[in-house]
């Protein structure tokens, strides 16, 4: 199995760094499926943590930004962010599309 990302050594949260690599395990195993899901719920736990991040300007560039391969970001008023998964099947590119983004998040943002 190809070594995982080693930007992936530098998420600080120790279950996020672990749920990203399981995801990467995902990846090189061909289920595409967990590697999407596991880097959208890795994402909105960013999210969760630093709620600041959907305010303002920037904060709909981050809904905007998120990959709407198959799944998109929801953000009510009254609750917590989440995932909605409009489809169970994924492929190779969208499944890396997803990672690629929660990883790059989740190291910008010191998690």
């Amino acid at each position: 199995m190809p070594a995982p990302p080693a930007k992936l050594e530098r998420i600080q949260d120790e279950a996020l760094r672990e749920s990203l690599r399981a995801a990467h395990a995902s990846l090189v195993a061909g289920n595409y499926p967990d590697v999407v899901r596991r880097a959208a719920e890795a994402y909105v736990e960013l999210l969760k943590r630093k709620p600041e991040l959907l305010e303002g300007p920037m904060g709909r560039f981050r809904i905007f930004a998120f990959p709407r391969l198959g799944a998109h970001l929801e953000t009510p008023a009254d609750g917590p962010p989440s995932v909605v998964y409009d489809r169970e099947r994924f492929s190779f590119s969208e499944a890396v599309t997803y990672f690629e983004f929660a990883l790059d998040s989740l190291v910008r943002e010191g998690l």
